[in-house]
């Protein structure tokens, strides 16, 4: 269980810092010339981004096959985080709304494709 809340804090340190080192500027056209003027806080916020993609992608998929086992009957520990991290991701909204919704759309679509029936136990996979 520590194991999770490890992952959660890490998770919540990397999306902040991906969303303060990623460049606030309103036209796309701006993204471009500070991405080329800050190349080390662009790497920087990418890797940010891709540990914390990684790391909320394998909670997410803890949160989803704790809640087919509940629908199984089966209460799991993993049911316990997901009012954390639902509260974790409302928070990382203060420091950067866009940023926030493209870090949590992001590590569903890679929690959801890295799923595996199969080896968890589920059917019909």
């Amino acid at each position: 269980m520590i194991n999770y809340f490890i992952k959660l804090i890490v998770s919540f340190l990397m999306g902040y810092l991906f969303i303060k080192w990623f460049p606030n500027v309103e036209e796309n056209s701006e993204i471009i010339i500070q991405l080329v003027l800050n190349p080390v806080q662009f790497f920087a916020a990418s890797t940010a981004f891709m540990i914390g993609l990684m790391i909320q992608g394998s909670l997410l998929k803890i949160e989803v096959y704790s809640i087919f086992l509940l629908m199984s009957g089966k209460i799991h520990k993993g049911l316990y985080i997901i009012p954390i991290h639902v509260a974790m991701i409302y928070l990382l909204t203060f420091f950067g709304i866009w940023q926030a919704m493209i870090f949590s759309i992001s590590a569903v679509i890679y929690g959801i494709i890295s799923i595996d029936f199969h080896r968890q136990g589920g059917r019909h996979a």
